[in-house]
């Protein structure tokens, strides 16, 4: 994994393209009347944000050969009395049930659970993942995150409201294998 890049643009607009129908029903990409190259700039701009000011973390997974395979987020980092932050992620269509997801979550959490200077040192990462998302559901499990059963709510996802699980890892419960 590694932060997104100008030099992505071409790659990164050509994943969108096989994988935004698919992924719209779980995490819309576009905001209402963005264009895919605005949604780029988008992207680029919050990954450069989050790194300068520590308030997110976005990474595209990038295969051995150097194709893009997916995107992996910490969002809303904060560091109170506990350091938390929000995790999501999106595989492109031409790569999933391959274990991308699976190996891009378990990255991003070894970076949120690893000590500071070089990790993020957080307490707790949670997702919140949409009732018949069983994909989702089978990779936040075997990254060790636990379902919160207490934990619900409607969260938007484009144009409509969707009740979603949420789910908690901690460096504890976090699955490196």
């Amino acid at each position: 994994m590694r932060p997104l890049e100008e030099r992505d643009r071409e790659a990164f607009l050509a994943m969108l393209d096989r994988s935004k129908a698919s992924v719209a029903r779980w995490l819309p990409l576009n905001d209402e009347g963005e264009s895919d190259d605005a949604f780029f700039e988008r992207q680029l701009r919050l990954c450069t944000e989050g790194d300068r000011t520590g308030s997110s973390v976005r990474r595209v997974g990038v295969l051995s050969d150097g194709q893009l395979a997916g995107v992996f987020c910490l969002n809303s980092v904060s560091r109170g009395l506990s350091w938390e932050a929000d995790a999501i992620w999106w595989v492109d269509a031409a790569h999933r049930g391959r274990g991308i997801a699976t190996a891009g979550v378990r990255a991003l959490l070894a970076l949120a659970f690893g000590d500071l200077p070089t990790g993020l040192g957080l307490h707790g990462v949670h997702c919140g993942i949409e009732a018949g998302n069983d994909a989702s559901v089978r990779v936040a499990e075997k990254c060790g995150f636990a379902h919160k059963p207490d934990k619900r709510s409607h969260l938007k996802v484009g144009d409509r409201w969707a009740m979603h699980e949420f789910y908690l890892a901690t460096p504890t419960s976090f699955d490196r294998s």
